[in-house]
């Protein structure tokens, strides 16, 4: 017996929806949250700076919170300062990319995803540093 084809519309258009829902959850923001910094590693030459130097630039990026609002806000902190910023994320690559002017303008890499930990390093004329950070929430 055939089913009637109003029928097996029907089941497909419930199957798709099923597939559909399925599909909407790996869509779902993996940054959406608040990130705290759980590490500094710096690597700097002793020669251009003093150890007092390093401490303090590693104590105020352990100030810095990252809060993903949504798909696109990021609120970044330090201290008592607080910064909207654009965000995008690139799953190909685990980049992340902000920006505190218009939609997509001035990128900058914030930094990678791994983990769920995000790094992110950044090169200075004495040496780097690289932050990790964790969700906290």
């Amino acid at each position: 017996m055939r089913m009637p084809s109003f029928y097996r519309s029907l089941i497909v258009v419930l199957l798709l929806a099923l597939l559909g829902s399925c599909n909407d959850e790996s869509k779902k923001n993996t940054l959406k949250g608040i990130w705290t910094v759980a590490d500094v590693k710096t690597e700097f030459d002793e020669n251009k700076v003093n150890p007092g130097t390093l401490e303090q630039v590693a104590e105020l990026e352990k100030q810095t919170v990252l809060h993903f609002e949504n798909d696109t806000l990021l609120v970044l902190s330090v201290g008592d300062s607080k910064f909207n910023a654009f965000y995008t994320y690139d799953a190909a690559s685990s980049k992340i990319f902000f920006s505190f002017d218009a939609k997509g303008v001035n990128m900058n890499e914030l930094g990678v995803l791994r983990n769920d930990t995000i790094f992110a390093d950044s090169e200075t004329p004495v040496g780097k540093i690289r932050v990790f950070y964790s969700r906290s929430n």
